[in-house]
């Protein structure tokens, strides 16, 4: 296995872009022989609500449509069980909130950070996985493709041995707002903890940081452990329900 390709976060939508997974990673994958295993960490909601800001989707997870990516381990866990076992007061400071609100130097949205810990407790759960396989295994992948399962790819994954052998981090270069790119990475193995594992640190950072927003918290990560990153032109979207 050269490649295990991590999805992790809700999977809402994919029956809208899973073609152009198979057309722009997988085929890209398989044209230059490059050998893969894709991993699936998932969340089911109570009553299949869906939250996204301060807005709740009506329309329900279709929670079978995920095999259209047919993923090689797949994973579903409940998510309102995780949130009754954390203390968001160590994420969002409602003293904060309540005398600056959503800005800068207040906090970010309330739901905004618990669909973060959420994402961030997902792509953990799959990096178990694939810590799970290796050890039955042996197969150890020289990089992990983390990626979101509600995306359209609009172009080919620039993915060729060469860049598969740095030990850097590539990002798409866009959707940094204010930090850099924490919905899709292609990593190095050895890099895979601190990537993978972050949520471990995040309580931490914001005691430390100020308030947690995606993208600030991921170039954070990177420049803590001295990761270098590379720009890479790869356009999607994130397709809502």
């Amino acid at each position: 296995m050269d490649i295990a390709i991590v999805y992790f976060g809700l999977t809402r939508s994919i029956k809208k872009v899973y073609e152009s997974h198979i057309r722009h990673i997988y085929q890209v994958l398989d044209r230059n022989q490059i050998t893969y295993k894709k991993f699936m960490h998932t969340w089911s909601m109570k009553d299949g609500i869906q939250n996204i800001a301060d807005h709740i989707l009506t329309q329900r997870i279709d929670y079978d449509e995920y095999v259209l990516l047919s993923p090689d381990l797949y994973k579903i866990d409940s998510e309102d069980e995780f949130l009754s076992s954390i203390n968001m007061d160590h994420y969002f400071y409602k003293d904060v909130w309540n005398a600056k609100g959503h800005c800068m130097e207040g906090e970010w949205i309330p739901q905004m950070v618990s669909n973060h810990l959420c994402m961030l407790e997902s792509q953990k759960r799959a990096t178990i996985m694939v810590e799970e396989y290796i050890q039955k295994t042996g197969y150890k992948p020289k990089c992990i493709l983390f990626i979101r399962p509600d995306i359209e790819c609009y172009n080919d994954f620039p993915l060729d041995r060469t860049i598969m052998y740095n030990n850097i981090i590539n990002l798409p270069d866009h959707s940094h707002h204010e930090g850099l790119n924490d919905q899709v990475a292609l990593i190095h193995y050895d890099f895979l903890e601190h990537y993978g594992k972050r949520i471990n640190e995040l309580a931490e950072f914001r005691k430390h940081n100020g308030r947690i927003v995606g993208e600030k918290y991921i170039k954070f990560i990177i420049h803590k452990y001295n990761q270098n990153v590379n720009m890479i032109p790869f356009q999607y979207s994130i397709i809502r329900p």
